[in-house]
């Protein structure tokens, strides 16, 4: 797992993280929170080579969870 996807699994103040079969979740703790919509966004556009993103939005305007399967 690269170190990218390693900084993902640690939890922090914008967000937790649920360890899933093939990957984890990444959710949002903050109900209006600008900075987990930055770190979806970064984590959207890095996906490819060793993970899929998937997001999940809020209902609004921001991302309320994402989806990562790791690719073995």
């Amino acid at each position: 797992m690269t170190r990218y996807l390693e900084s993902l699994q640690r939890r922090s103040s914008v967000h937790n993280v649920e360890v899933t079969e093939g990957g984890f979740v990444i959710v949002r703790k903050a109900p209006d929170c600008r900075a987990f919509d930055g770190l979806a966004r970064e984590v959207i556009k890095s996906a490819g080579r060793d993970y899929v993103a998937l997001p999940f939005t809020d209902g609004a305007v921001g991302y309320a969870r994402i989806i990562i399967l790791l690719f073995n």
